[in-house]
């Protein structure tokens, strides 16, 4: 008897075996890194300031010549408007860049660095530095190089959490015109 059982159940466990579907694997993309979201970064900065009253003003530089102004918060938006199309963290923009993340005891944050892996691709770097305690955003710098029919457009952009930002920009002609552009907004910083 104790045979017969032992060859029922063994039996049902072949034919249970043999009846079963092979499992498919699901496809999941290669790539399920999160890249830093500029763009809600720069979004909540423009919503703190939207929210308080701080004085803003703008220092604009064109070759040279300087001028100082103070701003309303729409100019204020328009301005910062400029980091949210420096945006990479959408996955279909991730095989265009790699990323490092680093630790530089000297400015005490862990710095995120993504990097263009063409060189026609417009952002070319973009660095984010975070406080090695709290994580917060400390700094954000985005270089790009783009063409406009003949000029050559190099620009700079920092962001200096919850205070200031710059925009700094050389165009360039083939037949030699430079224009240098420099703009710094403020709203909280009282230490340049």
């Amino acid at each position: 008897m104790k045979n017969c059982v032992l060859f029922f159940l063994l039996g049902f466990m072949l034919l249970s075996c043999q009846n079963k579907k092979p499992i498919k694997a699901e496809k999941t993309s290669s790539d399920s890194t999160k890249y830093f979201s500029l763009s809600g970064f720069i979004q909540q900065q423009i919503v703190d300031v939207d929210l308080r009253a701080y004085n803003i003003y703008m220092i604009k530089e064109l070759n040279g010549k300087k001028d100082s102004m103070s701003i309303d918060k729409e100019v204020f938006k328009s301005n910062a408007a400029l980091f949210l199309q420096k945006d990479i963290s959408a996955p279909e923009m991730h095989n265009r860049f790699s990323e490092t993340v680093f630790h530089d005891l000297s400015t005490k944050s862990y710095t995120l660095n993504y990097r263009a892996k063409f060189v026609d691709e417009p952002i070319q770097n973009i660095d984010i530095l975070l406080d090695e305690n709290t994580s917060a955003v400390k700094r954000i710098f985005v270089r790009t190089e783009t063409i406009h029919k003949d000029t050559s457009i190099i620009e700079q952009c920092n962001w200096k959490a919850d205070k200031s930002f710059q925009i700094n920009r050389v165009s360039k002609t083939p037949a030699g015109y430079v224009l240098n552009e420099f703009n710094y907004i403020n709203w909280n910083d009282h230490k340049k």
